[in-house]
């Protein structure tokens, strides 16, 4: 069909009859050729990989729902290719995950150091390094705040606001998208998880939630970024 066009001649695009933007998702679809952005057509950029023809929702009315990949396999991160069923199993998969929880493992006692916040110092860094992983059981000295132990990954999305737009990485296949907050928390709080989505950065000192003073700010600065990331491994 016709491009929809603008005064300046210039092509526009999607349901929102905006202009081209780089900085925003977009997906074509496979019947008009048209380009929707995703926030428009409720399309994660994350979840583009999993769809084999896409039909916009003016296509949807002729031609049906948009059709998925057909999944030949769960222990593969290409689980749409035949070929992959013989292989062995990836980590971060499904497969993976489940026969993870089913084994048992040793005390950590063996190889965790147990430190105190005096510890953490620039001299004492230098001197143990992180030749092993750390507890840090004593916070006195150590320069943050230590959050209560209710604070979760919930409260991270009241600080930072539920339309923060936040950087992840798909692990398996090591591609990087855009995600607001609201939507990583639903695919968080989901138990039924079909892939890793690791948030790459956190930039707190940007929020405008007025409640939070500045020095607050900088103590929650390492405290957010810690919880969003033990959050993955949870």
């Amino acid at each position: 069909k016709a491009p929809v066009m603008a005064d300046d001649n210039s092509v526009l695009y999607c349901i929102c009859k905006q202009l081209y933007d780089s900085q925003r998702f977009m997906i074509e679809c496979d019947v008009c050729k048209d380009w929707f952005h995703g926030s428009c057509v409720n399309v994660q950029e994350h979840e583009a990989y999993g769809i084999d023809v896409y039909h916009c929702p003016e296509c949807q009315k002729t031609h049906g729902p948009s059709e998925v990949k057909q999944q030949y396999n769960w222990h593969r991160h290409n689980y749409a290719d035949p070929s992959e069923n013989s292989k062995v199993v990836q980590s971060g998969t499904a497969v993976f995950i489940r026969d993870l929880k089913a084994r048992s493992f040793s005390s950590s006692g063996a190889i965790v150091s147990h430190v105190k916040g005096s510890d953490m110092i620039v001299l004492g860094l230098e001197a143990w390094g992180f030749s092993q992983p750390i507890i840090v059981d004593d916070p006195t000295n150590l320069g943050i705040v230590v959050p209560p132990d209710t604070f979760d990954i919930t409260d991270v999305e009241r600080l930072i606001g539920s339309d923060r737009e936040l950087d992840v990485i798909d692990v398996a296949r090591q591609t990087d998208s855009k995600i607001r907050m609201s939507d990583w928390m639903n695919y968080y709080l989901n138990p039924d998880r079909r892939k890793v989505l690791n948030i790459i950065s956190l930039e707190f000192s940007n929020t405008e939630k007025h409640s939070i003073q500045n020095t607050e700010k900088q103590q929650y600065c390492f405290l957010l970024f810690a919880s969003l990331s033990l959050s993955f491994v949870a």
